[in-house]
Order: structure tokens, then C-alpha cells, then sequence
């Protein structure tokens, strides 16, 4: 079982939903969503996921956003009953949650031995892992967040190998947060220009990500840097040789309509691709 960690960000919600509709969001895909903002998306998104019986976590307790007030603590306990949970350090409510996640050793001082059979996300982090008698997750950060001078220089690296490694090392399942960083940023970097990750599999079914940058020339807008992108998308070899996930299709239709569809939906494209690929994978 793969378990992305998303906020929920309004874009990385829609990539979901749109997904869940098209039937292409793997019933082996439990996303955990740690709600960040308070907007329509996300309650379309969980009911969507209700809906069709789409395995998924809500985070009870998020560390960051709109819903830290007792208003929206309160809203968020009526939204499901698909609860996670974020060990803090401090002595947790662990009842009625049907995910926990562990950051790190520090979350265990309050709260001792967790004893509950409920799957737990840690990272491979010994003096965690030995606290824990349930189902283990693996939670690791595949995502360097960079300026794109990084990736003019390192355009192509690995990005995983868990999904072929986790059952061998003890785990039931993986975690990362998808095309991300662990650590959140209310804003990204302020850039002129365009950077479009994605991953695709090699033959030896290791995940690697392409970063796309769009030229060091000053092109005059947003648009010229983003068909220039584009155009380096479709002359890239590996992603050629498979069949188009949704978010490409979404790229490659606003292109080839000579529109820029905005920063915002190149971020929606890149998460849909990189869940659409893992689907496919799990599925088989």
C-alpha cells in the first residue's frame, strides 16, 4: 500500500479528484491529506473519495493553515471519520484514528509504546521504529525543493526505490509526499521561470524524475517559458515510450492550443502523472 502525504493545497486536491472520477487512482493508493486550507476543494475531494470507496486518510490535528483555530478544529471532526493522527510530542487522543504518523523520536516522550494495530508512517529512524508494535509504513522525502539553477545542473535523478524494496525490509507499505518536501512552505519561491517535474520508470522499474526548466534566456512571458518547456517534454525519450497519464495529456493539450494554463495547473499535471504512474504500477 502506497500512502502519498499531501497538504492540501488546492491543486493537489483537484489532481485527486480528478483521478477518483477518471477511475484511475489505485484502490493500493491511501492518500493522507494534512488539511492546510479551508476551501471547497477539500470537501468535494472526500466526497468524491466516499463516494467510490477510495481508501484515504484526513489528518485530525494539522501543524499548519486555516484549520489551527477552535473554530476549525471543530469543523474538521464533522468533515469524515477517516482520521489520521500526527504524534506531537504531547500526550495524544489516539482513539477512533485509522492512521498514525510518527515524525520523528521526539513524538514518542508523551505517549511511550505505540501498541495500537493500526498502520504507523515513521522514517527509517531506529530509536522510532523500536517503539512500535503495529503495521509500519516507511516515510521518506524523495524531493529536493531548489532554485532551478539545481536543476539546470542535475536535470535528471533517482527518485525512488521503495515501492521495490519496502515488503523486503519490514514495512506494509511506503510513504513520501509526492512531487514535495516534507517541510511545508506556505508560498514557493518567488522565479520567472518554469520548472515541471516528472517522473517516469525506467525498464528495471526504478523511478527516476526529469526536471524541465525552461531556458537561462529572458524569454518575455510566462507563456514563451512555458511552451519552451513543453517542447523539451515531448522530445524526452523515456516518456515516449509509455502511454500518457492524465496530467501529461493536460499539458500537452494546453500546449498544443498555444495556452499557458498557469503555475497552478502545472503543479496539478505533475502530481496527477506521478499518482497515475504509481496506479499502474501497483495495480500490476
Amino acid at each position: 500500500m502506497y500512502y502519498p502525504y499531501l497538504r492540501g493545497k488546492q491543486f493537489d486536491l483537484l489532481a485527486l479528484r480528478q483521478l477518483s472520477e477518471e477511475n484511475k487512482l489505485s484502490a493500493a493508493i491511501h492518500p493522507v491529506i494534512e488539511p492546510v486550507k479551508d476551501n471547497p476543494a477539500l470537501f468535494k475531494l472526500i466526497k468524491q473519495f466516499e463516494a467510490v470507496k477510495q481508501p484515504f486518510s484526513l489528518i485530525a490535528n494539522p501543524q499548519a493553515g486555516d484549520f489551527l483555530t477552535v473554530s476549525g478544529q471543530e469543523k474538521l471532526q464533522h468533515i469524515t471519520n477517516k482520521k489520521a493522527r500526527l504524534l506531537t510530542g504531547v500526550s495524544d487522543d489516539l482513539k477512533d484514528v485509522q492512521l498514525l504518523i510518527a515524525q520523528n523520536a521526539e513524538s514518542l516522550k508523551e505517549n511511550g509504546d505505540i501498541q495500537l494495530e493500526v498502520p504507523t508512517i515513521a522514517p527509517m529512524e531506529f530509536r522510532l521504529l523500536q517503539h512500535i508494535k503495529g503495521p509500519l509504513v516507511l516515510s521518506e522525502d524523495h524531493f529536493l525543493r531548489l532554485k532551478a539553477n539545481y536543476y539546470r545542473v542535475i536535470p535528471d535523478e533517482i527518485f525512488s526505490t521503495t515501492h521495490l524494496t519496502f515488503l523486503k525490509r519490514g514495512f506494509v507499505g511506503f510513504s513520501d509526499f509526492s512531487i514535495d518536501s516534507r517541510i511545508y512552505y506556505e508560498q514557493s519561491y518567488p522565479t520567472r521561470e518554469i520548472v515541471l517535474h516528472l517522473v517516469y520508470f525506467t525498464a528495471d522499474k526504478q523511478l527516476r524524475i526529469h526536471h524541465f526548466v525552461s531556458p537561462e534566456d529572458e524569454l518575455p512571458d510566462f507563456a514563451s517559458r512555458f511552451f519552451a518547456v513543453m517542447a523539451e517534454v515531448l522530445e524526452f525519450v523515456p516518456l515516449q515510450k509509455q502511454i500518457d497519464t492524465s496530467g501529461l495529456k493536460l499539458l500537452k493539450e494546453n500546449y498544443f492550443k498555444k495556452k499557458f494554463p498557469g503555475m497552478g495547473v502545472l503543479r496539478k499535471a505533475s502530481v496527477m502523472h506521478h499518482l497515475e504512474l504509481m496506479s499502474r504500477f501497483l495495480d500490476q
